[in-house]
């Protein structure tokens, strides 16, 4: 199922015939994963494990597979998350993509279309954004799409992590 679309780009739920895919643009590289969850994932049976119990196979919310729409190629992981760092129900949008897609604008692309969803579809009062603070294109490409920064925070998984928000209302 798709759950965003864009000019460019598609998020959909991710499929088991993924995995591979994802292993190669995303996990194996670790220039891509140095500020993610991903940096700890070293085999392919480590990433085919975390894929299985993280992704999002059947639902519109989770981390899902980002795809080129012209070539059809999977090019990383996006998708909206609920979350509850700020003390109430919020939703934190995210991608990650392959390092052959850095540059061509693809994050600000689906970032804006991952914002104008939880907006639209979602009808939260506010989005948020995690970043790493040394992850300098992250952090710039948030900025870019309006979110300003809110505080620190610690996470269990990914550690710590910079929180930017947009409020809608």
């Amino acid at each position: 199922m798709n759950i965003i679309k864009t000019q460019r780009l598609i998020i959909r739920n991710t499929k088991i015939e993924d995995i591979e895919d994802l292993y190669k643009q995303v996990f194996s590289n670790d220039e891509v994963v140095k500020y993610t969850f991903g940096k700890e994932l070293s085999s392919f049976d480590d990433v085919k494990d975390f894929v299985e119990k993280n992704c999002n196979f059947d639902k519109k919310l989770g981390l899902s597979t980002l795809v080129e729409k012209d070539s059809s190629k999977i090019i990383g992981l996006a998708g909206v998350i609920e979350c509850n760092y700020l003390d109430s129900v919020d939703y934190e949008f995210g991608f990650i993509l392959g390092s052959d897609f850095w540059g061509k604008g693809y994050a600000s692309e689906i970032g804006q279309a991952q914002i104008d969803y939880v907006k639209n579809e979602i009808k939260a009062k506010r989005v948020l954004a995690l970043a790493h603070k040394e992850n300098e294109a992250s952090v710039k490409c948030i900025n870019k799409l309006g979110l300003e920064y809110k505080t620190t925070i610690s996470t269990e998984n990914r550690g710590d992590r910079e929180v930017f928000s947009l409020d809608f209302y």
